[in-house]
């Protein structure tokens, strides 16, 4: 497919940006105690300019160091010291053809600030925040436009003022968060009026500087912006002589619900989760470009909604994180080659713990000076055992370093866990990640052994100088009477192959992520589905509240039933026999009662456990042996992908 609108060039002000890629603004965690940028977070923007990308958008920057700011240290703009700092990324990027805007910001009441428009308790703060008074809003917007000035010192191209996420500037435009009565709020122009200074107060020096606006189009609180809202703002902010609109959406950060909008949207929600906002802006502000946002990762995907005038550049996040050459690899028309993100919100995730910014698919984010493979001095005969994804990545990477690599797999098919865990439509993401590594493994030199089971006798006989170890884990079954009765399997091979059962019900025993997406593809496949968990409540150990979240969307909207507190007892004919509480109050610690549930499939997804014998049996028969993956500890595609990555860069 050819991209013509994707990789044509836009005049965004007086700047004109070479292509329709952006690289959405995204915080990575690494902060300078000085609140310059780090060395290496200079070298992550410029290898994605390296890859084509036409704008780069920096991180939020801050335009003050104390009022309505989280602690330090954060990267900021708010006094002339930081100018060299922003000067050396600016010429970095410029090196390379990309053009690159400077995005202004203050988080307001959240992430850490403590003063906000009103002094009032909302689902959008952690806690109720000091009003800011009015002299003190006079002061940041010229805090803001002189930020702005600094950032034209620094060379950058543009500046974008940050106006998304219900943060401060977002918050003054709310009218749930906004409830001041003086030039700052009591109406929709008061609350319009902290950021079109700050527009106004830029222009007016600097006319012909390239201003543009993001803001949220969706708000997910309760008397909010709506869209009929963010098309009325839209057309306010076009007349202070913005460049252009970053239309996002606000979700909730401090509470457990899920906005119709996500603004980091995981893999259980649809992609181009937010093209519908953009696209209403652009209708009623048909001659300002406008950047739509929202999992857009797939390229056919943007240059479709680009051609179909649904907005004029898209801002690409987490697929930049995980191919910093997307654009390129895209323009080349060798989309197969992009390494796709699985949308496993891993990377949003560690920012909120506050730690470095990091891929699943991608080990070398914020290590990019590193990526470059050596080749091997000697040449060794590698043999991989297991073609998951730590064997798959294993095995590429020992193979481009120049090794001699056989990749055995006892199935059918590559993928290991990521097999079954891609088949249920929900998870095409994962399913898109197979793809590439089946396609990165047919194009390399790797001989590739399917329906192979390894045994100590075949080490022995093909004598491998390296033996790399990833079988991963296999099912743990409950040791209960009627285990062996038709229709009682795994989850993982019910999710492999669910054309071999049968029925109109299910019983999926385990609560776990396995078993709710299991329990999502059987009712997918019309199966009337009951989840039974021994803890208190589904999805207990996820740690990425985004993600748990929108699993159990999923399971509600399936109509899905869910035992609480109980465990399976036995298989009977008729289906499951359960232990449930005698009550709430005591769960099973008194022994409960018994309950039968009507099942022609049930699915087991407990846990698993790895085969240390035959580790240990194969790790015998030779000298140089690594074990990596689920069967060294079950852990996630990201730690698979390093662990490989790491062992074939050290053979």
């Amino acid at each position: 497919m050819r991209f013509d609108k994707l990789f044509s060039p836009i005049k965004l002000g007086k700047t004109e940006i070479p292509n329709r890629v952006v690289l959405a603004p995204m915080g990575v965690s690494v902060y300078s105690p000085d609140d310059t940028w780090p060395k290496r977070t200079i070298r992550y923007f410029e290898e994605r300019a390296i890859g084509g990308t036409g704008l780069i958008i920096s991180s939020f920057t801050r335009v003050h160091n104390k009022l309505a700011t989280g602690p330090s240290p954060m990267i900021g703009i708010y006094d002339d010291r930081l100018i060299p700092s922003h000067t050396e990324l600016v010429e970095k990027v410029h090196q390379h053809g990309s053009k690159i805007f400077l995005q202004i910001a203050l988080h307001g009441c959240k992430f850490g600030g403590l003063e906000g428009p009103s002094s009032i308790y909302s689902l959008n703060y952690a806690v109720r925040p000091r009003e800011l008074t009015t002299e003190e809003l006079d002061h940041l917007v010229d805090c803001f436009v002189k930020a702005a000035f600094r950032g034209k010192e620094a060379g950058y191209d543009g500046i974008e003022v940050h106006g998304g996420y219900s943060y401060l500037i977002g918050a003054m435009i709310s009218p749930a968060l906004n409830k001041r009565a003086d030039k700052y709020g009591g109406s929709f122009e008061g609350r319009m009026k902290f950021p079109t200074d700050i527009i106004k107060g830029i222009l007016d020096k600097y006319p012909d500087f390239t201003v543009g606006f993001k803001y949220s189009a969706y708000e997910w609180l309760e008397g909010g912006v709506d869209i009929e809202l963010a098309k009325k703002i839209a057309q306010y902010i076009v007349k202070t002589g913005v460049s252009f609109l970053d239309i996002a959406s606000s979700s909730s950060t401090t509470t457990l619900y899920t906005s119709k909008y996500s603004h980091v949207p995981p893999i259980y929600v649809p992609r181009n989760t937010l093209m519908p906002l953009a696209e209403e802006i652009k209708k009623v502000c048909p001659q300002t470009p406008i950047i739509a946002n929202g999992a857009i990762t797939v390229p056919e995907e943007a240059e479709e909604a680009l051609a179909k005038n649904r907005c004029d550049m898209v801002a690409i996040g987490r697929a930049l994180i995980a191919d910093p050459h997307w654009a390129n690899k895209a323009r080349s028309q060798k989309t197969e080659t992009i390494t796709p993100c699985i949308r496993c919100n891993v990377c949003h995730h560690q920012l909120w713990l506050g730690t470095p910014l990091c891929c699943s698919m991608n080990p070398y984010v914020l290590k990019e000076s590193r990526q470059k493979l050596s080749f091997t001095a000697v040449k060794k005969n590698v043999m991989v055992v297991g073609a998951g994804p730590a064997g798959m990545r294993c095995a590429l990477t020992a193979s481009k370093r120049g090794h001699k690599v056989t990749l055995y797999e006892k199935r059918g098919h590559v993928g290991g866990m990521m097999y079954p865990g891609s088949r249920p439509s929900f998870k095409n993401d994962v399913a898109r990640a197979l793809q590439w590594f089946e396609s990165e493994i047919k194009k390399s030199n790797i001989v590739l052994r399917l329906n192979t089971e390894v045994t100590p006798d075949l080490v022995e006989k093909e004598a491998p100088d390296v033996l790399v170890i990833c079988i991963g884990a296999y099912p743990i079954m409950p040791d209960v009477e009627g285990m062996d009765k038709p229709g009682v399997d795994s989850a993982i091979n019910i999710l492999e192959d669910i054309s071999k059962y049968r029925g109109k019900k299910a019983v999926v025993i385990g609560g776990g992520e396995v078993g709710c997406e299991t329990a999502c593809y059987l009712a997918d496949h019309g199966f009337e589905v009951t989840i039974v968990e021994i803890l208190q409540e589904i999805l207990k150990e996820s740690e990425i509240t985004e993600m748990k979240l929108r699993l159990s969307d999923l399971i509600r909207e399936r109509k899905i039933s869910i035992i609480l507190e109980s465990k399976l007892n036995k298989i009977t004919e008729e289906g499951a026999e359960i232990i449930m509480p005698y009550d709430t109050q005591m769960g099973l610690s008194q022994g409960g009662r018994e309950q039968g549930l009507d099942a022609d499939v049930i699915a087991i997804a407990v846990n698993q456990k790895t085969d240390s014998a035959l580790v240990d049996s194969l790790s015998m028969k030779v000298e140089e042996f690594y074990i990596i993956g689920d069967c060294k500890k079950p852990a996630r595609i990201k730690e698979a992908v390093e662990a490989g990555e790491e062992v074939a860069r050290s053979i």
